[in-house]
This record gives C-alpha cells, sequence and structure tokens, in this order.
C-alpha cells in the first residue's frame, strides 16, 4: 500500500493550514477476471497544486486506463490435436559380439533431467497461453537416441496456441534437453500441467 501525502514544495496558502489528504489508495484485486477500470492520478503541470486549490497534489487530472482484455476462443480454438514428428520408435539393434548392452532410459533418470531442464518447455506453453482462459496439460511425447539427444518430437495442444507458435517453441525447447546416453533409444512422455 503506498500513501501520498500533500507535498511540502506545493505552491499554496500558507497561512491556512489544510489537513493531509490521502491522494489515492489502490488495492489490486488478484484472481478477477474481468476487466476493470483504474484512476490514475497525474501531477499537475508546474508541480504542486494549481492556484486557489487546496485539494494537493494531483487532485482533479483522472485518465481512465483498462486492463488487458481476455480473448474470446472458438471450440475450434479449444480443440486438442497432435502436431509434430513421427515418434514410432526404430528398431532396436542387438549387439551380439558382448559389448555392453544397450537399454533404454529408466524412470529415474527420465524424472530428473525433465525436473531440471523442462524450464523452456513451460514457457512456451506460458507464451502460447497468454491471454486466454486455456486451462489443461500439453503433452509432448519424444524421441531420445542412444546418446541422450531429443531426435523427433511431437506435441499435444489446443488448437489456438499452435496457431501462436507453440510447436516450433517446444521443438527448440526440447531439442536443447540433455538425457543421460544409455546406447538405446527410448520414448519419452512428458506432460506440463497449467492452469
Amino acid at each position: 500500500m503506498y500513501l501520498a501525502l500533500r507535498p511540502p514544495w506545493g505552491g499554496h496558502d500558507t497561512t491556512t493550514a489544510a489537513p493531509n489528504r490521502v491522494a489515492e489508495v489502490v488495492t489490486p484485486d488478484a484472481g478477477v477476471a474481468k476487466p476493470k477500470k483504474k484512476r490514475v492520478r497525474h501531477r499537475p503541470p508546474g508541480g504542486g497544486t494549481t492556484s486557489g486549490d487546496e485539494q494537493g497534489w494531483g487532485s482533479g487530472d483522472y485518465v481512465e486506463e483498462t486492463e488487458v482484455q481476455l480473448v474470446q476462443l472458438s471450440a475450434a480454438d479449444r480443440a486438442l490435436e497432435w502436431r509434430g514428428d513421427d515418434t514410432s520408435r526404430p528398431p532396436q539393434k542387438i549387439d551380439m559380439a558382448g559389448g555392453t548392452e544397450a537399454r533404454s532410459l529408466d524412470d529415474s533418470e527420465i524424472r530428473s533431467t525433465i525436473d531440471s531442464q523442462s524450464g523452456a518447455a513451460q514457457s512456451c506453453v506460458v507464451s502460447g497461453a497468454t491471454n486466454t482462459d486455456l486451462k489443461g496439460t500439453i503433452t509432448i511425447k519424444m524421441i531420445v537416441d542412444g546418446n541422450g539427444r531429443v531426435t523427433k518430437s511431437k506435441v499435444q495442444g489446443f488448437h489456438y496456441m499452435f496457431e501462436h507458435g507453440l510447436l516450433g517453441c517446444m521443438q527448440r525447447a526440447v531439442g536443447h534437453m540433455k538425457f543421460p546416453a544409455t546406447g538405446a533409444s527410448t520414448l519419452v512422455t512428458m506432460p506440463v500441467n497449467f492452469t
């Protein structure tokens, strides 16, 4: 909360002392989706008060501002769809020479990598849903090769978000993720929940 008092440098009559007055107290109402109008006081030119004005700094000078409106989405915009690469797992090669055994990633390796490296993917989801009331889960399927690199990815998301760059952003984000090298490819599914 901010409290603004009459500035001592204001041009007012010093013979009559007017009580200090609050210029304005604004409390934002978090969580309200409806647009509201705010009253904002601006300082009059020349500083302080205008001649003969006992109201104090900035009185009577209002500008109406409105908050950002939510985008009105159609049923087609809210439709979930898959876009991206074919994420069918490639055939596995078996090493008959007795070398190190190739294996898929285990759950703890997948969870550890996603927990530490999914920030960019979450940013893509937030960016795609900005100024909307969309809520849900965006699902990403990735093929991670034996060296731990993501080679293919597919995303399930809302049509509106795809039209606002979700697929490209998400494929760049998961393309930078680095999983442990296990010698075999793994299909990894990563959900991103948002409300």
